[in-house]
This record gives structure tokens, sequence and C-alpha cells, in this order.
């Protein structure tokens, strides 16, 4: 093994990695919770009704947000169509709708709460005329209820 000189040789930073622990913003009564929802077809002017979760009973659910998207099946690009997207909570009901076209997203501020035994449904109405893929991704806190 030759003499090792910057520049030369291994990289200068190997053998040196450092492990770092990064706090979370969860407490131990928490779970980060996420659920992505994927349709690769759906047919022109449909919709479609999508079950997201059923929250099990001594839990609770701070939904923050979903993301959604909808690309052309056939050429993979993002579709530049107007779409519709609605989230419904059970109970209270509905919670929030949006047109979009390729992608957008819904952020609830403060957190929508989803109580035990109550559901969050997805639906999508593809307003274009040929067939999409369509993904929404939700984002939110499950927390123990005491």
């Amino acid at each position: 093994m030759g003499i090792r000189a910057r520049g030369v040789g291994r990289p200068d930073w190997s053998g040196r990695i450092h492990e770092v622990a990064i706090p979370s913003l969860v407490s131990p009564r928490q779970l980060e919770w996420s659920y992505l929802w994927e349709n690769d077809e759906i047919p022109p002017f449909s919709p479609v009704e999508h079950e997201v979760i059923t929250v099990e009973e001594g839990w609770r659910l701070r939904l923050k947000g979903v993301m959604c998207s909808a690309t052309s099946k056939h050429t993979g690009i993002g579709s530049d169509a107007q779409h519709k997207i609605w989230i419904v909570i059970t109970t209270p009901g509905f919670l929030g709708d949006r047109f979009f076209t390729t992608t957008d997203a819904l952020t609830f501020e403060p957190s929508q709460e989803v109580k035990g035994d109550h559901s969050i449904y997805l639906y999508f109405h593809n307003q274009s005329s040929e067939t999409v893929r369509a993904t929404a991704n939700f984002i939110g806190i499950k927390e123990m209820v005491e």
C-alpha cells in the first residue's frame, strides 16, 4: 500500500462515519402514520371510492394532509385535465375536496381528528377523456386515547 496523500487513494472521509441520533417529534404514546393509495387504471370520466382506514378503538388519528397526483396511463406524464378528490370522515362527515391538475396537496391546520371506530374515505373523479393513474398519500399521527 503506497503513501496516501490528499487526493490520492481512498476518499478523505472514509473511516470517519459518525452515528447521529435524531430526536423524534412524537411522544411514546404516538405513532407516525401514512397511507399510500394507488390506482393504475381509472377510466375516463369515472369516479372511484376507497376506504383508507378505520381507526382502531382506543386510538385516534390526527390527519395532517393528503398529497394527490394524476398521470396519463398511456404517456406517463402529468394529466393536464382537472380532477377532483374528496376526503370524507364518517363523523362528522365531509372533510375536504380539491380540484387539481397533475398534483396538489390538502393540508389541515389544525389537524383533523378521526376518533376510534370512525373511517376515512377517498373519492377520486377522473374528469379526463383518457385513462389515468392516480395516487394519494395520507400523513398524520395516531395517538393512544387514555
